[in-house]
């Protein structure tokens, strides 16, 4: 059968090869007409077939690069995660560590000695002239000559100014008289329930002292001196030798304060600094901080034994 159907199609071959020109033309279309449903759905059919394998082989790829992603951000969150433990457990060990440290060291660490003397503040306030000459009178004193208990004759007799509060309030003389961190003076004598004291402005004053600069990283104390007063408004700062520095508007403090009172007393400012041809020590004067002729209520440092202590 296949012989006959391929000796018919040379037969028909051979034929058509000699047919006229338009019978040729004429089954060329008709034969291409005929076969054109078939190669146009072949081509359908390899297109279809191609798109298919792309499809295919694309989506696989797709698909495994997806997955791959997902695992690598699922890796990448458990790294961190592991990270963060481990973080979490050097810290933990580092508290420890410290803790432990602390711990040896408060063991080890010698307690903190208390003081011996400690400051106490007195407060204590200036009397008027007319209450002062009533005291001085012994016009407010008869409980206390009833009792057997007298105000000192120096505190009655002196011409000076008189405050409130005296032995019984464990003054002495000597102590520092201030107003906030203001030296303005100091007690002179101290009766049982009164005090005479002298003003830093007043020519019996005395008190040692030393000179202060301000700069930005804060006060640079300097040379010692001597304040003395004027007898007016202001005091002299003297014994302060010539080679050392002082200028105007540097601050002068306190040498010595109370036992146990550890902020710097202030007197005043430097106001006027001359070094006369040939002299040896400066010509200083210092003005006071606060007018000590201006004061109402003062206060004053007594050294006592530290309670703390005694009752130890």
């Amino acid at each position: 059968m296949s012989r006959f159907v391929t000796t018919l199609c040379l037969a028909a071959s051979i034929g058509l090869g000699f047919a006229p020109p338009n019978v040729q033309s004429w089954l060329r279309a008709a034969i291409r007409d005929g076969f054109q449903p078939g190669v146009t759905l072949a081509a359908a059919a390899q297109q279809s077939a191609a798109r298919q394998l792309q499809l295919r082989f694309v989506g696989d790829a797709e698909r495994e690069l997806q997955s791959q992603i997902s695992n690598l951000k699922s890796e990448l969150s458990n790294l961190e995660l592991h990270l963060r433990r481990e973080q979490l457990a050097r810290q933990r060990t580092r508290d420890q560590n410290i803790l432990a440290l602390q711990r040896h060291d408060d063991e080890r660490r010698a307690l903190d000695p208390l003081p011996l003397i400690v400051p106490q503040v007195v407060e204590a306030n200036v009397l008027g002239d007319e209450l002062a000459a009533s005291w001085r009178g012994g016009r407010l004193l008869n409980r206390g000559k009833s009792s057997g208990v007298i105000e000192a004759s120096l505190v009655l007799d002196a011409n000076a100014k008189l405050l409130d509060q005296g032995a019984d309030s464990g003054l002495a003389a000597d102590l520092p008289v201030f107003a906030g961190s203001c030296v303005i003076g100091k007690l002179q004598h101290v009766g049982h329930w009164s005090s005479t004291w002298v003003p830093l402005t007043d020519r019996r004053f005395a008190g040692r002292a030393r000179l202060a600069r301000v700069t930005k990283e804060g006060l640079i104390f300097g040379s010692d001196g001597v304040l003395i007063g004027n007898g007016k408004d202001t005091c002299r700062l003297t014994k302060v030798r010539a080679t050392e520095p002082v200028s105007e508007g540097d601050e002068v403090f306190a040498l010595e304060t109370p036992g146990g009172f550890e902020t710097p007393l202030f007197y005043g400012t430097v106001t006027r600094a001359e070094l006369p041809d040939g002299a040896t020590h400066w010509d200083i004067e210092v003005r006071p901080a606060i007018d000590p002729q201006t004061a109402r209520s003062v206060s004053i440092v007594r050294p006592m034994v530290n309670p703390k202590r005694s009752a130890n």
